[in-house]
């Protein structure tokens, strides 16, 4: 924050023996430069400006305009005052210039050591007071745009840590016109100007002849500059802690926001009037705090000169010296007019026709600022708007309304916080501050109960806490707080006990059904939450009843909350009606996880309500789904199996107790269906003509087959492995001894009549197939093997793959122990005895047709 003057008081700092000879050292520091290098009254002012406020500088201009000479001239001649030499980082840029060229090489101890990239800082610009870069644009644009934003930072951020540097001013050249700048990147030219707090330009020629045959005689007779001054780092020290101590009033606060939106106006319409024009300075915050700077840079700069004994105070005859921040840098008006007359390079007078218009552009902002810096309270007054403030806060001791009075003391807040610059503004608003905070009092004094008001809602809560915070960051309104924090205390307590009645009158309310109480849990949540705010801040103010208050709050959320549950117990499940059972289960979910969330708003550990309301509704839908859901085989109710636990889980329910309540269910079921498959298969034998011609393949294909579904065994195991999570872990399966035993046997019985069939059907087929060895020519064996084709048993066995298939059903089974396992070995060797002689066969078939 900025040292205010208060009205009609002046600060006068006293110069000090040690100020004294620092300003006297500043002085003929710069005099013996201004008197070496002619006509560049305007650079070195710039330059004065940014060693006090501790900014940077950009120099532009044709080469031979002396600006590498006086950059080099000002900054390698102030030095420590302890080693005599100077703090001077100096670089001069190119294409290839890197990064660590300007901030220092990388560590590489801490890289070999960490493998973090850190830079030794002090062995870059960061490290030292001052720097000078020299031909600043001919280094790439993303290596200038990190390097400004080291330079405006003072810091260099390299992953996780921040090394803050010494850097103070930083001088700038380059030989470019502005107007390059601009055609090469105009996002870097903006960048140059945000950042930095002068640009001056150094024009070709100079304006008047005089100077020219000065130079040429020094050069004729050898005569060099003589530099001898010297200024330390430590005098200039003095000179920045006095720029530091420059107070400047709300006038001249309200004089450079003022200037700054009139200058930006003024530049902006010079833009469409001149296309290839972008102004000096890009206005946006950072510049109106730096322009702040500069201002009380140049107090200090006035009294160095002119008035050494004026007081470190701005006026507003000061605000003349911001036209060397806000605009580009260049000779005085009249000298301009004779440059332009002589000179011939376009990008020369370019230069010089900025210079012009920005500073009568300046010249017409500031007198338009100085018109109307008078009229600054009114203008304050008019944007305040405390005449409506206090109409609305009459009105509301008339009648309080909680919303109107928090929104008005919140824009009463962010008016008096930090406050108007005008003392008379002040006073209106706190009128009406006054006023607010009467009509609160005199509300708090009535009660939570008022008129149709069952209790203190959120809204009034909200009012409350808004007006207290206001009351605790006007100081003017501080006195008041004990007296406000008391009345407070008393009303919460009773508005805390009412939340915890209005609650427990639900037991006596039949009519309050599930929805409307999720309704009423989350309003007392948010009229909680703003007694929770409210206690903070009383907190804040050293309010000793504030423990009292946190007690009674935490008891009635608890008799809330108790309340809230019984009367969910009670109602809960509702009519359900005719709905589809996942239906109603979702939509009981959402409702009670709605009440869940509201509770746990009032109190964290209600969690698990929803759990314990939903979980026998949960049972009644598994039970309803298990019971009677059709299947007709056993892996269609494995397909139901998994969407009731996945539709369980997505409702928020562990569907272990459900499945553990069902299994009787799920066993019945089981039963039922091996009971109703458990039938003796006839088999029939296969005549000649069917195992030749395909249609034994058609019959065990079709109807047998339909007959005898086979892999239920594999079926049921698999729903054991969905069934898994809800076993006990003292148990091996979910399911019964008995079931299991009875699916594998039916299984087998299956397995047995389509194994007596194929045998029948092979047997049949090659009886009736001439022997391989009977056939003695080609065609002969060829038509062996077009009737073995024909009968389609090679595609059933190989193509097909059913005695594999009928290999893995049987070997499944012959998994268990005792009797089933033993019978379905025995199987086993009836189907490798089919498998041996099928193989026999056809290879002698194939054999022989190769042969012949």
């Amino acid at each position: 924050m900025w040292p205010l003057v208060p009205r009609g008081i002046t600060v006068i700092h006293t110069p000090t023996p040690v100020s004294a000879q620092a300003a006297q050292s500043f002085r003929r520091f710069f005099q013996e430069l201004r008197e070496a290098y002619l006509e560049r009254e305007t650079l070195f002012t710039q330059i004065e400006l940014a060693l006090l406020c501790r900014e940077h500088v950009l120099v532009v201009g044709p080469p031979g305009t002396a600006k590498s000479a006086i950059a080099s001239a000002v900054l390698g001649r102030i030095v420590d005052e302890q080693t005599g030499q100077p703090s001077l980082f100096a670089k001069q840029l190119a294409e290839s210039t890197v990064q660590t060229d300007l901030i220092g090489p990388v560590d590489f101890k801490v890289l070999t050591e960490t493998g973090r990239t850190e830079y030794l800082t002090e062995d870059g610009m960061l490290g030292a007071t001052h720097a000078f870069l020299d031909e600043v644009f001919d280094g790439r644009d993303m290596l200038l745009r990190s390097i400004l934003n080291v330079l405006h930072e003072r810091e260099l951020k390299h992953g996780r840590r921040v090394t803050s540097g010494r850097i103070e001013c930083a001088i700038m050249t380059s030989n470019r016109y502005l107007s390059e700048v601009l055609a090469r990147s105009p996002e870097l030219l903006l960048a140059f100007a945000d950042r930095l707090s002068f640009i001056s330009f150094v024009p070709k020629s100079f304006a008047r002849s005089a100077s020219r045959s000065a130079m040429l005689h020094r050069f004729a007779h050898g005569l060099r500059p003589d530099l001898r001054a010297v200024l330390t780092l430590q005098q200039l020290d003095v000179l920045q802690k006095n720029v530091e101590r420059v107070t400047v009033s709300n006038t001249l606060l309200e004089a450079i926001e003022l200037l700054t939106d009139e200058l930006e106006r003024a530049l902006t319409a010079q833009v469409s009037k001149l296309p290839d024009y972008v102004p000096t300075k890009y206005f946006s915050q950072r510049s109106v705090v730096k322009a702040l700077w500069a201002l009380k840079a140049a107090v200090v700069r006035d009294q160095l000169y002119r008035r050494p004994d004026r007081p470190l105070e701005a006026t507003v005859e000061d605000l003349d010296a911001l036209r060397w921040f806000f605009l580009l840098g260049g000779p005085p008006a009249e000298e301009s007019e004779a440059l332009l007359k002589v000179a011939v390079d376009p990008r020369e007078r370019a230069q010089l026709e900025i210079v012009r218009i920005e500073q009568k552009a300046f010249d017409a902002a500031l007198a338009k600022v100085r018109a109307d810096l008078g009229a600054g309270p009114e203008r304050e007054a008019a944007t305040l708007g405390a005449a409506e403030e206090l109409k609305t806060v009459e009105a509301l001791a008339r009648g309080f309304q909680p919303g109107i009075v928090a929104s008005t003391a919140r824009r009463l807040h962010g008016k008096l916080v930090p406050g108007p610059r005008h003392s008379d503004n002040r006073v209106a608003l706190l009128a009406a501050a006054r006023g607010l905070l009467a009509s609160v009092e005199q509300r708090l004094s009535r009660g939570p109960i008022e008129g149709s008001e069952p209790r203190a809602g959120e809204a009034l809560f909200s009012a409350i806490l808004e007006t207290l915070s206001l009351c605790r960051h006007v100081p003017e309104l501080t006195p008041r707080m004990p007296a406000v924090c008391e009345a407070i205390h008393r009303f919460s307590l009773q508005a805390l006990e009412l939340m915890a009645l209005q609650s427990e009158s639900l037991a006596f309310d039949e009519s309050v059904s599930l929805d409307p109480l999720v309704g009423l849990a989350d309003n007392l949540a948010d009229e909680l939450g703003q007694v929770g705010e409210l206690l903070a801040l009383l907190a804040e103010s050293s309010s000793g009843a504030v423990p009292h208050l946190r007690t009674a709050e935490a008891e009635t959320r608890r008799r809330a909350v108790a309340a809230f549950r019984q009367r969910a117990e009670r109602i809960f499940p509702g009519p359900r009606g005719r709905r589809d059972p996942l239906d109603a289960l979702s939509a009981d979910s959402s409702r009670l996880a709605q009440l869940e969330h509201a509770l746990c708003r009032l109190d964290a550990s209600q969690r698990g309500l929803k759990q314990q309301l939903l979980e026998p509704l949960g049972f009644d839908y598994a039970r309803e789904v298990f019971g009677t859901v059709p299947f007709e085989r056993i892996d269609q109710l494995s397909r139901t199996v998994q969407a009731v636990a996945e539709n369980l889980r997505r409702e928020g329910l562990a569907p272990e107790p459900v499945f553990v309540e069902c299994r009787d269910i799920l066993e019945t079921r089981l039963r039922e269906y091996v009971q109703g498959i458990s039938r003796e298969v006839a088999t029939p034998l296969t005549a000649a003509q069917t195992a030749v011609n395909g249609e034994a393949y058609n019959f065990y294909r079709g109807s047998f087959s339909k007959q005898i579904p086979d892999g239920e065994f594999s079926a049921l195991l698999g729903l054991e492995g969905q069934l898994a999570f809800a076993r006990s872990p003292s148990t091996a399966f979910f399911l019964s001894d008995a079931l299991r035993d009875a699916v594998a046997r039916v299984e087998l019985s299956f397995v047995q009549a389509r194994l007596k069939y194929l045998r029948s059907w092979l047997t049949q087929l090659l009886t009736t197939l001439p022997a391989p060895q009977s056939a003695q020519t080609r065609a002969a064996a060829d038509q062996i093997f077009d009737r073995l084709v024909r009968s389609r048993f090679p595609m059933l066995a190989l193509k097909e793959g059913e005695l594999v298939r009928l290999k893995g059903v049987l070997g499944v089974v012959m998994g268990l122990s005792g009797e089933l396992g033993e019978s379905a070995r025995k199987l086993q060797g009836v189907l490798l005895g089919i498998d041996d002689d099928f193989s026999r066969f056809s290879k002698q078939l194939l054999e022989l047709r190769a042969s012949l």
